[in-house]
Parts: C-alpha cells; structure tokens; sequence
C-alpha cells in the first residue's frame, strides 16, 4: 500500500473510530453495567455453584433472553462467567459485553477495521526499521505468501464454522496475528537467502534479521501458552498455526546461525552442508506432516458432503501428500548420491590436483585434497557434497552423476521442483 493511501487510510478510521466509539458510550454505559450485576441472574438461585459446568451454564442461557450458547461464551464461562470470588461481578459484564458484541454488530466492525489499521502501521514500521526497502522478488513473495494464507483460511472456516459472530472474531483475530508473524518470518528467510550471497553485508543487516527472528518465535511461544490456557476445546485447531510458525522460524534461525557460524572460521567447515540439510530436511518434513494431519482432522470435523470445500481440501490434502511422498524419496536418493559419491569417485592425488591446477568450480578456492568425477573435474568433497543436495550433475560440465534413468535420478530431479506449501 502506498504511503499516501495509508495515511489517509488511517485517518478516516480513526475518524470513524472517534464516533463509533461516543456512539458506543452512549449504548454501552457504565450505568447499565451497574444496574445489570445487581439485578438477580439465574446463577444467584442454582444449587452447587462451586461446580458449575459449562454445560450448566449453557442451560441458565438457554432460558435467559439475549444470551446465545455458542463456543465463545463456553470458553468464557470455563474461564470467567463461573462463581468466583473475588471476581462475581465480572461474569455479567462480560455477558453484557457479548450482547453488545451481537447487536451492535456495525460499531464492532468499524473498531476490528481500526485494530487493522494499527496492524498495518505496524508492518510499515516493521518493514522500515528491520528491512530498510524490500527487494521486488521479496514484495512478490510477500504478497503471493499473503494471497495462499488468506484463500486457505477462507477454506478453513467455511469448512469449520456456522456463520456465528463471535466464533468469526475469534477466529478472524487469531489468523491475523499469526499470519502477521507468519509473514514476517518468511520475508526473514528471504532476506537471510540474500545476505548469503552478498558479501561485505554489515553486521547490524544480520543483527536485525536475527533479532526479529527471535521477537517473532518469543511471540509465536506466547500464543501457544496463551491457547493452551483459554482456548482448550479447540487447541488442535489453534496450535496448528503456532507449530508449523515455530518450525519455519527454528528452521531460519538455525540455518543463520550455522551461516554466521562458518564466515568467522578461517577453514573450510565440512560439516556445514550436512547440518543445513538436515535442518531443512526434518523441519520441511514435521511441516507437511502436522500439514497433513491438520487437513485429515478438519475432514473428520467437516464430513465429506461432496461441496466445493471438500474439493478444495482434497486437492491440498493431494498435493501436501505428493510433497512429502517426494521429500522422503528425495532424502533416500540424497543418501544413495553420498555414498556413490564416497565409493566410486576416487580421491585425487597429489599428481593429479598439480596437473588440474585450477580452484574449486563451486567455492573458488584452492584445492589440497579433491574428488575426481569421471569427467575429469575435480571439486572439493564438501562442495561436492553440498552440490549434490540440489543438483545431479558435474558442476562445470553437466555431466549425470545418476546413470541413465535410474530412480533414483527421477527421484532427484523430482525434489529440485518440489516446495513445502505456505499456509
């Protein structure tokens, strides 16, 4: 959004917030709220308050007037609406506060369309002071990333929700904040993929990158907490989200460490391409397993009804399946690659590396010790190996290190075009 559009984007809504809110006051008072918590409730005459079920309360609503038995008031009344003491009289203001939620739906909508409008100041003074300006590909990755969360999630609470107000506030205000963080992480590991190519990058560009990716994980750990504690009759649907962010933002952050790690030594890091794979390769791999799962438990909650819906989750169902089906081949050939690699490529000797006298094709460094392909070229065992990760071919000649057309090279090539889906 341009900067114009957005300041006048913010004004209007904070205009419209302005009298949203002194038309709120003058619905919503104080002197209402008095006069409800000390009129007598069904709750003040029942027996054996102290255990008080939400299904309990769910009867006491269905006689009262105004008062709706959904999953919102469940979790408030396991939380709040319950005899307590020292906090009795905060359960009818809270219902109060649901009512108000239900009729006053227009004032509601023009308050969630403010708390938008701070949630997009906020990613502009993210963006500014982490990032600095953002690359062309990083804004299409962006929006492309925010496009796919958002038709997922639309997917998602058509196949999950009745059309009920305060279960779509729930779940609309959820979505936000983990897709905000959610975005961010991303956009980190996009710019981490830059500054490994860039050289003399300043330490306060890696200092900010990481420094979000731990803001963003500290964040992602608070709403877990926050779910477990209010949100248990839906934790599997909720921690979804916060599991799958946990991983992105673990597998980013391990991977900069590894990186700053190796550009302070002073040697060649042999383990370096082995720790990266593996991080990638169980990260990636937990992802499209929780993905899979997440969409086989909304399937059993859904039903199978033959709609539109249920196509669209049987085609991410499909291709989440494919993704991984392709990962664990991928690993197996990788495994397979490694040990050809170790078997039937011979290690150059000192004759043939002075013959060579040429660098590393892959790190541009001077080469003491090398492995020969039978092309002729040599390359440093590490790189080598770090090659084969993504490739299947000698680095400078193209030549297949896979014999004919072998699975295990159909495998391979398969997993250069295979990515782990954003949701």
């Amino acid at each position: 959004m341009p900067v114009l559009d957005l300041k006048l984007y913010t004004t209007i809504s904070v205009c419209v917030a302005l009298v949203a809110f002194i038309y709120s006051c003058n619905i919503f008072t104080f002197q209402k709220w008095f006069s409800f918590t000390h009129l007598p409730t069904p709750v003040d005459n029942l027996p054996n308050q102290a255990t008080l079920s939400s299904n309990g309360f769910d009867r006491i609503a269905e006689k009262g007037p105004g008062i709706t038995t959904s999953i919102f008031q469940n979790m408030l009344s396991e939380k709040y609406l319950a005899p307590r003491k020292p906090f009795g009289l905060m359960g009818p203001f809270l219902t109060s506060l649901v009512n108000f939620l239900q009729k006053e739906k227009f004032c509601v909508m023009i308050f969630i369309n403010m708390a938008y409008c701070f949630v997009f100041l906020l990613g502009r003074l993210t963006l500014k002071f982490f990032f600095g300006e953002l690359r062309v590909i990083e804004s299409q990755h962006m929006y492309d990333r925010l496009l796919n969360f958002l038709l997922f999630k639309v997917v998602f609470v058509g196949a999950i929700l009745e059309p009920k107000w305060e279960e779509l506030l729930i779940w609309t205000t959820w979505f936000t904040i983990l897709g905000f963080l959610r975005i961010f992480s991303m956009l980190c590991r996009d710019r981490f993929e830059y500054l490994t190519f860039t050289p003399n990058t300043p330490v306060q560009a890696h200092l900010r990158i990481l420094t979000l990716l731990i803001l963003i994980l500290l964040s992602d750990i608070f709403w877990f907490i926050m779910c477990i504690s209010v949100f248990r009759s839906m934790l599997l649907l909720l921690t979804f989200e916060c599991f799958t962010l946990f991983l992105d933002t673990v597998q980013t952050l391990v991977k900069y460490i590894i990186h700053l790690r190796d550009i302070t030594r002073q040697s060649v890091w042999e383990s370096r391409g082995i720790l990266l794979y593996y991080t990638e390769f169980v990260t990636d791999t937990l992802i499209l397993v929780a993905t899979l799962a997440h969409y086989l438990h909304i399937m059993l909650l859904h039903g199978i009804s033959f709609t539109l819906i249920d196509a669209v989750l049987f085609l991410n169902m499909r291709s989440v399946f494919n993704n991984l089906r392709k990962k664990i081949a991928a690993y197996y050939s990788y495994r397979q690659a490694i040990f050809n690699m170790q078997t039937q490529y011979p290690n150059a000797t000192d004759i043939e590396l002075n013959e060579y006298n040429d660098d590393c094709a892959i790190c541009r460094d001077s080469m003491d010790s090398a492995k020969k392909l039978p092309c002729g070229h040599m390359f440093h065992l590490t790189c080598l190996r770090s090659w084969l990760e993504h490739h299947g071919s000698c680095p400078t000649c193209r030549r297949s290190l896979l014999k004919g057309d072998s699975p295990i090279r159909q495998r391979l090539l398969e997993h250069l075009h295979m990515e782990v889906p954003f949701l």
